[in-house]
């Protein structure tokens, strides 16, 4: 806003200054009428003073930028006579339209070393009228003239430019401040926080966008809480009649029809826990708070090792990152230990972007990867591209899932791929 105002000025001015500098002659006109008229009335006054002090008279019409007085003969000094002029000053002067009336104009441009911003250049303007007695009224004037077009440009931009600047400034500012709230809102939003609802003000479109902004959220957060409460209950209530089958299958005297029974049971009891967990946790509002996420990759490793887990890691000295730490190292940690469970070892390098607007953490591992037709169908709920191998291992099939919900809450996303030299790669990506 500021700076299109700033050039339709600059383009006034560089309009209008020309124009005003490139009139015929480079005297103003109506510093050139004036100063006829003031030669004029010098005249009318001489001849009507009679026997007063005439000299007195031209001596007090005398001023800085104009000079007057009597002599016996016509001046030799003059240059060319502006008939132009000459034919004006001698009506407004009411002489014979057949008077010898001299007047010379110096309309050449003025000497630039005498020129300054705060001092007007000035034209030459002599005029010699003859008087009745015979004398002649010689009037020497400095009308004020033109600049060159482009020399006044920098006061007078200066001039209009100061208070435009004050003006916009102040009334940016009061649109620019809840706009950039707005902003800041919903990136923060798309990161996954909960915010508390913006103060509407601004302008009237930007108070309607602020209390439109309001509601979506509201009733995000609230869309968000009733579907997390309601998958809580779902998976609380089905732990009674799991209780009940439990009972039952105890009670039956077949051992080879209730081992079976057992391992689908427990493989029920785990999926609802691990379904309880994730509602507990996705219902709790973790604060976003800056951490130093090469620490955090640090600590998910060494926590491994310590397990005796095949974990490496490779991170920056210090990386500061605005996020939820909790959630960031449960999604981090499912993507480790799905990395040593299926693919024995697991690699983990955090990087930051060239260009600085994004950065991604890498989880690598030398296993047999995935068929590419699972890559992904994976993160969907209870999905295991073999379930034989998951029963074995112990997984459920929620660990990917809830990596990638962690993640989407930060803006963020996760890919896999298989490594050509062998093995699965996830690669979490996240806004910077």
């Amino acid at each position: 806003m500021i700076g299109l105002l700033l050039a339709g000025i600059i383009a006034a001015h560089l309009i209008a200054l020309p124009l005003d500098g490139t009139g015929t002659g480079r005297v103003l006109p109506h510093a050139r009428d004036n100063a006829l008229e003031r030669i004029a009335t010098a005249y009318r006054v001489t001849e009507a003073c009679g026997d007063c002090d005439v000299a007195a008279v031209l001596e007090a019409m005398t001023s800085h930028d104009a000079e007057f007085s009597l002599k016996a003969s016509a001046p030799r000094a003059f240059g060319e006579t502006n008939a132009e002029l000459a034919t004006q000053l001698t009506t407004l002067a009411g002489l014979p339209a057949n008077a010898a009336v001299h007047v010379y104009l110096e309309d050449k441009a003025p000497d630039p070393d005498t020129l300054s911003l705060t001092r007007r250049p000035h034209a030459i303007l002599d005029a010699a009228l003859p008087l009745a007695d015979g004398r002649w009224l010689v009037a020497n004037l400095r009308p004020t003239a033109r600049y060159q077009w482009w020399r006044p440009l920098p006061v007078t931009l200066f001039v209009s430019v100061l208070p435009v600047l004050l003006i916009v400034s102040l009334f940016a500012r009061y649109i620019l401040r809840p706009t950039k709230a707005l902003a800041d809102a919903a990136e923060r939003v798309s990161r996954g926080e909960r915010i508390d609802p913006l103060p509407v003000s601004g302008p009237a479109e930007l108070r309607e966008a602020t209390a439109a902004f309001n509601t979506m959220q509201q009733r995000l957060t609230r869309f968000v809480s009733d579907r997390t409460a309601m998958l809580a209950a779902i998976g609380h209530d089905f732990r009674t009649p799991l209780a009940s089958l439990r009972l039952q299958v105890e009670l039956l005297d077949d051992e080879a029809v209730r081992q079976p029974m057992r391992r689908i049971l427990d493989t029920m009891r785990d999926m609802i826990d691990e379904t309880l967990r994730f509602a507990r946790d996705d219902s709790v509002r973790e604060p976003t708070r800056e951490v130093d996420l090469s620490v955090l990759v640090v600590q998910a490793g060494e926590e491994r090792v310590a397990l005796g887990q095949p974990v490496s890691w490779r991170v920056p000295e210090t990386l500061p990152y605005r996020c939820r730490p909790l959630a960031l190292s449960r999604a981090l940690g499912n993507l480790i230990d799905n990395a040593v469970r299926y693919g024995g070892n697991a690699h983990v390098s955090l990087d930051l972007h060239p260009d600085g607007s994004r950065l991604s953490i890498a989880v690598d591992d030398d296993g047999p990867g995935i068929p590419e037709n699972w890559l992904e169908r994976v993160f969907e709920p209870f999905a295991r591209p073999s379930a034989a191998r998951s029963q074995d291992s112990g997984g459920i099939g929620l660990g990917l899932a809830i990596a990638r919900s962690c993640i989407a809450a930060h803006g963020g996303e996760i890919q896999l791929t298989n490594r050509p030299a062998g093995g699965l790669s996830a690669r979490i990506t996240l806004p910077a």
